[in-house]
């Protein structure tokens, strides 16, 4: 009499069999930058750099004002992020997977043990230097 895995264990062997490959499914989707001067990095981006302005909102986590910036194609390809503080610079990296990685990628944060947000169908976790990575399924 053979015992089946669980499906538990069965997801459990698959992701740590994922963990000694690379990806090859995964696609960067945006930065986004923490800024003291919004207004300013928005004209630089904008009038200097050449992206579009394609909408402001407030980010999920902090609730600060954040504008989206498109590229020539219409991509959303860069976000700043209004802060008082003295950090600037990269505040969060974005990742697209196909929705078959994305379930892979968090049953690798949880047999890691890392600690992550699940904010509306977005996994929002740090890396060792503290910079926000977001995972979204494509």
């Amino acid at each position: 009499m053979s015992l089946s895995p669980t499906p538990l264990e069965s997801a459990a062997r698959q992701a740590e069999r994922a963990l000694r490959k690379p990806s090859t499914a995964v696609w960067l989707r945006g930065v986004s930058v923490r800024t003291a001067r919004l207004d300013e990095a928005l004209a630089f981006y904008v009038q200097t750099l050449g992206l579009t302005l394609g909408g402001v909102d407030a980010h999920p986590l902090t609730a600060r004002a954040r504008a989206h910036l498109l590229d020539a194609e219409g991509r959303r390809v860069l976000d700043l992020v209004e802060t008082d503080g003295d950090r600037r610079g990269p505040d969060e990296i974005a990742f697209g997977v196909p929705r078959r990685v994305f379930a892979l990628v968090l049953s690798r944060l949880d047999l890691q043990g890392a600690d992550y947000a699940d904010v509306g169908g977005a996994l929002y976790v740090a890396d060792p230097d503290g910079t926000t990575l977001r995972v979204e399924a494509l």
